[in-house]
């Protein structure tokens, strides 16, 4: 199996035990300096841009979860919106995800991969893409600029691909599915890409149910991803999100079947951001 579950999610398994839900995954420390011709990112922005658009979200959110393989406790991913960066002329959200394996997994399979995305905060839509896949001996580095106007995505090494406007990224789609108007019996169709592809992942909201993780107790949506092909939640299993039924939307446990056994990422910690603006105006 390829690809770290962690929330990174493309693929399920940290290449045989991730592939987590939205390369949503365990990230952890270091802000991504980007070279070449990918500019590189500024400080956090101090005034909130006025044309913001409504989100569950904010900076300085960050959740930090625990990996089960089974009975096996194989690490620790954190994610988090760092701050505002501006991007070829566009504030963004930086979000980042990191995930680690702990130290008696890593002596059998040592990962240590990091994502960031730039989310534009007046469309939601990806601007930018980073993946640094570290897992055993496999090393892995995509940055994708997302040119939404042209309709392509550009690749650091110089291919492009075409796309639709308002294409996400594998991390992005993850946050854009929190803001969606989740409701029992709805199915959603976003636009996402990824190795270079791009298609549409649907979403399914099955019902609610409560959840008891570490960190607490919700109510919560029970969502199916479902993805024709690699991407942010490729199906080599199944897997069912439980995202809270309140203001902030937080993905506190992520089930995925796998081939060769499951896998559970569970919420441990959470500290909510403060929304630019707020999805209940």
């Amino acid at each position: 199996m390829k690809g770290f579950l962690l929330l990174h999610l493309e693929r399920f398994s940290w290449r045989s035990l991730v592939g987590g839900p939205f390369y949503l995954s365990m990230s952890v420390v270091a802000i991504l300096l980007f070279t070449g011709w990918f500019p590189n990112p500024v400080g956090c922005q101090e005034d909130a841009p006025v044309e913001a658009a409504p989100a569950v979200y904010g900076p300085g959110e960050r959740m930090v979860f625990s990996i089960g393989y089974g009975p096996i406790n194989a690490g620790e991913g954190i994610l988090e919106v760092v701050g505002l960066t501006e991007y070829k002329g566009h504030t963004c959200y930086h979000i980042q995800s990191k995930a680690n394996s702990n130290r008696f997994f890593s002596s059998i399979y040592k990962v240590r991969d990091k994502i960031t995305s730039y989310i534009d905060v007046e469309t939601l839509f990806s601007r930018y893409f980073n993946k640094r896949l570290r897992e055993g001996d496999f090393k892995k580095t995509v940055e994708i600029d997302f040119d939404h106007l042209a309709e392509e995505a550009r690749y650091s090494n110089g291919e492009t691909y075409p796309i639709s406007s308002g294409v996400q990224d594998v991390l992005s789609a993850f946050f854009y599915v929190r803001n969606l108007d989740l409701a029992p019996g709805k199915v959603f169709e976003v636009p996402a890409h990824s190795s270079r592809r791009t298609y549409d992942l649907k979403v399914i909201i099955h019902g609610k149910e409560m959840v008891e993780v570490e960190a607490g107790t919700w109510n919560c949506f029970v969502v199916e991803p479902v993805i024709e092909g690699e991407g942010l939640f490729k199906h080599e299993g199944k897997m069912t999100l439980y995202i809270t039924d309140d203001v902030h939307r937080i993905p506190v446990l992520i089930k995925t079947k796998v081939p060769v056994g499951s896998i559970d990422v569970e919420l441990k910690e959470y500290r909510a951001g403060v929304p630019l603006r707020s999805s209940a105006e």
